[in-house]
């Protein structure tokens, strides 16, 4: 059997997984997914993970044929919205659960973390997503964060955390999402940017007993080392803070230990800071080194020296890079500019479903390999085209309709031209809606 069969059916056992009691993923259990329908709780999960980025009806017509037996649009609108919020979440964890792990050494997994906005349809009266015109629009528009845990090695997204734009808030979703993650599995070591370098997001990963690796600048570093990091060379040591709310000396229980005291004030969250505990140990450990004459990489960790040294340091901080290329797959090969529905649980539920997509495509695509031959440069696969491939092939469920995935997927090629870099363009884009009742 070959991988793509395999993949597909490990996913098409966690719909029926979740399929199997859908009373417990019903809006109204016991009357909601209880009656035969053209479109049932199978075909509605599978109907929302293969959705691109046309009309509902054509949407219809490419699952179901192009025949009068097709459902209508009405029962779609209806079938969705039976759905609870948290239906295509466990499906994304089911089938993550079911697919294999690769990890560094044998042992870590690698977990990165990173939000990116979506545009939804505009809506001014919406006070929770709506942005004021700005530099970027001249009518203003509404906004979406998702924050997302994606496995490095794996690259499949682990879980999410969706919040409107104007609530936004990456060091909350980052702490919720680490102590949402399964205990008893193998070590994680969570990749961080800098706007995720604070005390709080540390201790959160620390507490779970996991490791983390976030870059920072180099005022939070001096905030961290007590100096100035301008002027600092290639460094890596271990620095020991007591962090309290309390600026009074004479409150300190280890006066002696002065230097170490980090004093966090009332607006900064720390959740282990509180009137049982008036002072929190951590220990950091701090990574300099210059990636370009002149410019530093500052990371902090709280990895072990014996078992990463610093110059393990240089390859592993660029990957969480990768989460970033994930991003860009949602939104353009994956359909997430374009979205059917205005309702926000509706836009939650696709969100998610674009999500275990990706992950579906990324299992089959990793098995496919590519032969270079004697090319002058080295060849990878082509994710937009192979990403529909990967749709395509999820639609069938006639049982007679034969795809060969793998060889579609590498005949669609391109090079790979290492040192490319293109500056980010920062532009509104208009996002594309569908102006459906829902």
């Amino acid at each position: 059997m070959k991988n793509s069969d395999v993949i597909k059916a490990l996913l098409l056992a966690a719909v029926n997984e979740i399929a199997a009691n859908p009373g417990k993923y019903a809006v109204n259990p016991g009357r909601d997914f209880t009656r035969n329908r053209k479109m049932g709780f199978h075909d509605t999960l599978l109907m929302l993970l293969t959705m691109e980025a046309d009309c509902i009806k054509e949407e219809l017509y490419r699952y179901f044929g192009r025949t009068t037996h097709a459902p209508s649009k009405a029962a779609f609108y209806r079938q969705r919205r039976k759905l609870t919020s948290d239906a295509l979440a466990n499906l994304l964890f089911t089938f993550n659960c079911r697919l294999h792990k690769n990890l560094y050494n044998g042992k870590y997994q690698f977990i990165a973390c990173d939000g990116s906005a979506a545009d939804i349809f505009r809506n001014p009266d919406d006070a929770d997503t709506f942005f004021e015109p700005n530099g970027k629009s001249t009518r203003g528009f509404n906004q979406v964060h998702i924050n997302a845990f994606y496995s490095i090695l794996d690259r499949r997204f682990t879980n999410l955390v969706i919040q409107p734009g104007r609530k936004r808030n990456e060091y909350a979703a980052f702490c919720e999402m680490v102590d949402a993650a399964a205990s008893g599995g193998p070590p994680t070591i969570y990749f961080a940017d800098m706007g995720y370098a604070s005390y709080n997001n540390f201790a959160h990963v620390i507490e779970n007993g996991q490791f983390f690796l976030i870059r920072c600048n180099d005022k939070r570093l001096g905030g961290i080392l007590g100096r100035k990091a301008a002027g600092l060379k290639e460094m890596d040591c271990r620095v020991e803070r007591i962090l309290t709310r309390t600026q009074s000396k004479k409150k300190r229980s280890r006066p002696r230990l002065s230097e170490l005291y980090r004093h966090i004030c009332q607006a900064v969250p720390l959740d282990y800071l509180d009137e049982s505990r008036s002072e929190y140990d951590i220990s950091l450990r701090v990574v300099r080194f210059e990636i370009s004459p002149g410019c530093f990489e500052n990371i902090i960790t709280n990895l072990p020296e014996h078992e990463f040294d610093f110059e393990d340091f240089k390859e592993l901080y660029h990957l969480r890079w990768n989460e970033e290329n994930a991003f860009r797959d949602l939104k353009y090969p994956l359909c997430l500019k374009a979205f059917h529905s205005k309702k926000y649980e509706y836009i939650v539920q696709e969100i998610w479903a674009r999500a275990i997509l990706h992950n579906f495509s990324s299992a089959i695509i990793s098995k496919v390999s590519v032969d270079s031959g004697e090319r002058k440069h080295e060849y990878q696969v082509n994710f937009a085209e192979a990403f529909k491939t990967c749709r395509d092939f999820l639609r069938i469920h006639d049982g007679r309709t034969e795809m060969d995935v793998e060889g579609l997927i590498a005949q669609n090629i391109e090079a790979i031209r290492p040192g490319r870099t293109f500056a980010r363009q920062h532009r509104f884009k208009l996002p594309i809606s569908f102006c459906y009742r829902n």
